[in-house]
């Protein structure tokens, strides 16, 4: 899934230290601001306008790893005619390595999963992981590997990532991909929605492990919920009519 709109996808996973400067700041938001947009004209706008404020914060602070990451990030997922390259994407991200080898592993990773790179970018997230001495970039190649598991349907490693991050959204979303584990899918999304009863994703994926279990008043329970909440998420009307006849 190669769109500028997968910025937002990074930005919210991302648990690096907030960035640093106006003008990082600047371009975080008109990141944040894609998600809400669909809009071509606005998107090709706020494209502009990262593009800019990325290449003058780093012009500010050269070392500055974070602005090197969000620019990984904008050149692996924007178009090329809006300033997307992924040999610019990986030119930052050995630049990256230099200054912190196991972030350096992460961006490389990143960007290998983008390209549907699967078996380098597992490489990479691994050692990331193996070789991090920050826990956010410990906790963001954990995320990455978890997803990519998902993907390749490498389940184990998979609920390892997301267990050891206590991401109950994403164990009880693993559970659903493989039909197994769903006692432990069950009570991680519970968890889940305790803490937000209004994620109406979080209903919908509960609804399923309940239907996969055979519980159908719960998941009737549940999908009524997450129907309620959002009937635009993809999947939900489907799930709602053929639990509620």
């Amino acid at each position: 899934m190669k769109t500028f709109s997968a910025l937002i996808l990074f930005a919210v996973a991302a648990t690096a230290a907030p960035a640093a400067g106006s003008e990082h700041q600047k371009a975080k938001r008109w990141m944040e601001e894609v998600s809400h947009t669909t809009n071509p004209v606005r998107l090709v706008f706020l494209a502009l306008n990262i593009k800019e404020s990325l290449d003058q914060a780093l012009a500010l602070e050269p070392e500055n790893v974070d602005v090197r990451l969000d620019l990984v990030r904008f050149y692996t997922v924007t178009p090329r005619v809006l300033g997307g390259s992924i040999d610019d994407a990986r030119a930052q991200a050995a630049e990256i390595a230099r200054r912190d080898p196991p972030l350096g592993h992460f961006a490389l990773g990143y960007i290998a999963y983008r390209e549907k790179e699967l078996g380098d970018a597992r490489r990479e997230l691994r050692e990331a992981v193996k070789t991090a001495q920050a826990e956010s970039t410990r906790r963001l190649a954990l995320q990455w590997l978890g997803w990519l598991s998902q993907e390749s349907q490498q389940y184990d490693e998979a609920f390892a990532a997301f267990e050891e991050l206590r991401a109950n959204y994403e164990i009880g979303r693993t559970a659903v991909f493989c039909s197994c584990r769903l006692e432990r899918a069950k009570t991680a999304l519970e968890e889940f929605v305790k803490t937000k009863p209004r994620d109406a994703a979080g209903h919908y994926q509960l609804a399923l492990v309940h239907e996969k279990l055979g519980e159908l008043p719960g998941a009737r329970r549940e999908i009524a919920i997450a129907w309620r909440l959002d009937r635009t998420l993809a999947g939900v009307k489907e799930a709602k009519r053929r639990l509620i006849r």
